[in-house]
């Protein structure tokens, strides 16, 4: 039989062993799942930078067309092509939403994205009415338009909110795994 001389150092070599294992695991897969969340948080928010920017370009564009400073044709394009972005950073924040802490903010940014699609078809609709009409009774077009803009004004404005929003919560998550 060994002596308890031996056995209690070895014991106690590897009890410190598998708990120091055990410890740089955690903090492996802990720190994984922190910069994981930090990734999501980051993406979330360049998405809505991303689209902060082509809405407001698209603004641009859509009170020139409602001030009547170009023709509504010369929009379609702009519209259409703003349009499939937007629908490219809904299909990538919806990929956010699946699960961790940012699932909210990528839902709601969602909506966000969602809703400036849908004012971008008002305006179009508008545009279409527009460039129908030689000259004539505006009238719906030109409300549609007008809505259509006001709409594009109000989401990006959610957008920046989000972004915000975003922006901080990352920055307290941060903070408190520092701290």
């Amino acid at each position: 039989m060994p002596d308890a001389r031996v056995i209690l150092p070895l014991l106690i070599f590897f009890a410190m062993g598998g708990a120091t294992l055990w410890l740089l695991w955690r903090v492996v897969v802990a720190g994984g799942r922190a910069r994981r969340d930090a990734a999501s948080g980051h993406a979330a928010a360049e998405i809505a930078r991303r689209a902060e920017v082509l809405v407001g370009e698209l603004l641009v564009t859509v009170d020139e067309v409602r001030r009547r400073q170009i023709r509504p044709e010369e929009a379609a394009s702009s519209l259409a092509a703003s349009h499939d972005a937007l629908g490219r950073h809904v299909s990538e924040a919806t990929a956010l939403t699946g699960g961790g802490p940012w699932a909210g903010n990528a839902a709601a940014l969602v909506g966000d994205l969602e809703r400036a699609q849908r004012a971008i078809e008002l305006v179009a609709h508008g545009s279409e009415l527009l460039s129908d009409m030689a000259g004539g009774d505006w009238g719906e077009g030109e409300t549609s338009v007008k809505r259509g803009y006001l709409n594009l004004v109000h989401a990006r404005e959610a957008i920046h909110e989000r972004r915000e929003t975003i922006v901080l919560s990352s920055q307290v998550r941060r903070s408190s795994l520092i701290g």
